[in-house]
């Protein structure tokens, strides 16, 4: 064997003073070093799609569904949605990790309101910061939503219908009395705007799971050109009492109400509410219902 002289072994052991990463181990073939990092810029694997529960309807939001198809978990960081048929979307900070083998994660973001024009919901992306666990180094990702997309398309349709309305018709609730054991009576106020177009006929017009409406003379009512302003007399009182569906409860002030517009087929709209609506209707229904 060929001698080692003093002087490498000096110098060599030098090196090593001089800075730690200068001696780094190599593990031998086959052997994992358990200190070493992922490899940096390994491709994330992941998809998206778009769901909707409950209470992301009451917060207007999706549920950006990540899904994991590789076979390392994948950290993220940010999902940013690309909603080109919605305005005011808007992305979200998070911290969500993946797990191998398909496991779901849902993300809740922001998706804005839709127009009528298309009437179909245009082809929409998810940009999502992520990187493999045990990687440092973050990547942008854009993933495409499937395509056509019907809960999209439904949502799309749902905002135009309501800007239909809202173009067409004010509703309101008129003032509140007061009858005691027996409720509240008020009104619903119609009042067709300019832009209207022919006859706005209200054909129903729902209470909700705390409230039931009731309507003395009937609970429809049309405003025309020549007749613009109309009053839908209604009487309110509790429809449930129980602690349950007042913790349960996520729209205690929506009222849902259909219009035709010139004679086609209803849209849906809800009666805008004020505080003052507000305070009538809980007022009653805690004091009937015996709620503090």
């Amino acid at each position: 064997m060929r001698p080692v002289s003093l002087l490498a072994i000096s110098l060599l052991l030098a090196a090593c003073a001089g800075t730690a990463a200068g001696c780094t181990r190599t593990p031998a073939a086959g052997t994992p070093d358990p200190t070493a990092a992922a490899p940096a810029g390994r491709p994330v694997s992941i998809s998206v799609t778009a769901e909707q529960w409950r209470v992301h309807e009451v917060n207007r939001q999706l549920a950006i569904a990540l899904h994991n198809n590789g076979a390392t978990p994948v950290r993220v960081s940010r999902v940013e949605p690309d909603l080109p048929s919605f305005e005011g979307e808007s992305g979200v900070d998070t911290d969500a990790l993946l797990p191998v083998g398909g496991l779901r994660v849902d993300v809740p973001v922001p998706f804005g309101a839709g127009g009528c024009n298309p009437a179909e919901a245009a082809a929409s992306r998810v940009v999502v910061t992520a990187r493999p666990e045990g990687t440092a180094d973050w990547q942008r990702v854009t993933l495409d939503l499937p395509h056509p997309n019907p809960l999209l398309d439904k949502l799309l349709a749902a905002d135009c219908a309501a800007q239909r309305v809202r173009d067409s018709v004010t509703l309101a609730f008129g003032p509140w009395q007061d009858l005691g054991p027996d409720g509240v009576r008020g009104s619903l106020e119609i009042t067709r705007t300019s832009a209207a177009v022919g006859t706005v006929r209200i054909t129903e017009l729902d209470g909700n799971v705390l409230y039931r409406l009731a309507f003395p003379r009937g609970g429809t009512a049309e405003v025309s050109a020549a007749r613009p302003a109309a009053a839908i007399p209604i009487v309110v009182t509790p429809l449930r009492c129980d602690l349950h569906a007042f913790a349960e409860v996520k729209k205690p002030f929506e009222f849902p109400v259909h219009v035709a517009l010139d004679g086609r087929e209803p849209l849906a709209g809800t009666v805008g509410v004020d505080e003052d609506d507000k305070t009538a209707l809980d007022t009653m229904l805690r004091r009937i219902c015996k709620v503090p």
